[in-house]
């Protein structure tokens, strides 16, 4: 992995470790001896200090709880605001209040704090916390303007290797949560909803061939089916037509194909993110709950723990018992390392 030299290339870096630009966010980066853990990020409106001050300072505890838990034991605090009340010098620059000695404190510094003592309960350390707006950074362990210019320091323009790393990878920040939210949203109703003849005909099919003691070759042929799509979905935009998208979605409500397809995912054999999302925006519930959890399986044990975790979210919601949902939801709410999570191993 790319080392981060110093807090603007944290700063830049930040977008590419959660998938998209933070807007008004509290964002926690765990790190164990200098590598990353797990990052995090809460609503700057969620912990605010002016709104309900307790239930805040619990939602902050339990994150940083759930990373420590998770193998972190150094975190970095930034704060994204670009709302943040500022001011400008006779040069027309940014100045922001508090960042030179005398001024009032930075904003958020109630929130910093508040932060700062949830780690020291814990056996962590906070290395450093920022404040980015308006394309600049300040931090709030300056005591005065010899530490930090009252104009702060603009974020760096030139991407950072760790920038240029995740670009190769593919990463290229969303440009809000919104936008990540969006690569799941389901197709209109009435265009799910067109599917349920091509689902009962599929389930039929089954029955037909249960009914005829093929049923173990007939699962066995649309599974072949779907490891190929899979693996085409990663290279191709051309959706596969109804009638595939039926017999896919049958097929993955019988728990020994879900589970084979899960551990190719989890085993890097298989990707197949491109035909998880199809089917997850195509198909009506509670059909889509299984495409869902393999898009946010494949997306957690790729470093996206934000949307697998509205994967998984979306996955529930669909189907309330889906108990592999639950496990991934469980795995990103407590910070779990992907990297270090054992892989799957099938049970005897």
């Amino acid at each position: 992995m790319q080392r981060i030299a110093g807090p603007g290339e944290l700063a830049q870096a930040v977008p590419y470790l959660l998938g998209f630009h933070p807007r008004r966010s509290l964002v926690l980066v765990g790190l164990r001896t200098g590598e990353l853990v797990v990052t995090a990020r809460l609503d700057l409106d969620d912990v605010a200090a002016g709104g309900d001050a307790g239930r805040g300072a619990t939602l902050v505890a339990q994150t940083i709880g759930s990373m420590a838990d998770g193998g972190a034991v150094e975190l970095v605090a930034v704060v994204f605001d670009d709302d943040a009340p500022v001011v400008f010098d006779d040069d027309a620059r940014v100045v922001m209040p508090g960042a030179a000695r005398g001024r009032s404190p930075l904003p958020w510094t109630v929130l910093v704090e508040r932060t700062e003592q949830t780690v020291a309960e814990l056996p962590c350390v906070l290395l450093d916390a920022l404040l980015v707006a308006r394309g600049r950074w300040w931090t709030y362990a300056c005591a005065g303007s010899d530490c930090c210019p009252p104009a702060g320091r603009p974020l760096p323009s030139a991407p950072s290797a760790f920038a240029a790393a995740a670009t190769v990878d593919g990463v290229v920040p969303l440009p809000g949560r919104e936008s990540l939210a969006a690569l799941l949203a389901p197709l209109p109703d009435p265009d799910r909803e067109a599917l349920h003849p091509a689902l009962a005909a599929a389930e039929n099919d089954l029955v037909a061939a249960t009914l005829d003691a093929h049923a173990e070759r007939h699962v066995r042929s649309v599974k072949r089916a779907l490891f190929a799509a899979a693996r085409a979905g990663d290279r191709t935009s051309a959706p596969p037509p109804a009638a595939t998208v039926a017999r896919f979605a049958v097929a993955l409500l019988e728990p020994g194909v879900r589970d084979a397809v899960w551990l190719a995912v989890d085993d890097r054999r298989l990707d197949g993110r491109g035909l998880w999302r199809d089917l997850a925006r195509r198909l009506p519930s509670p059909y889509d709950a299984a495409p869902l959890f393999l898009f946010g399986w494949a997306s957690w044990r790729a470093g996206n723990g934000a949307l697998a975790g509205m994967a998984a979210e979306r996955a529930l919601a669909a189907d309330p018992a889906y108990g592999a949902a639950d496990l991934l939801l469980a795995a990103v709410s407590r910070g779990v390392d992907p990297r270090r999570f054992p892989r799957l191993r099938r049970s005897a």
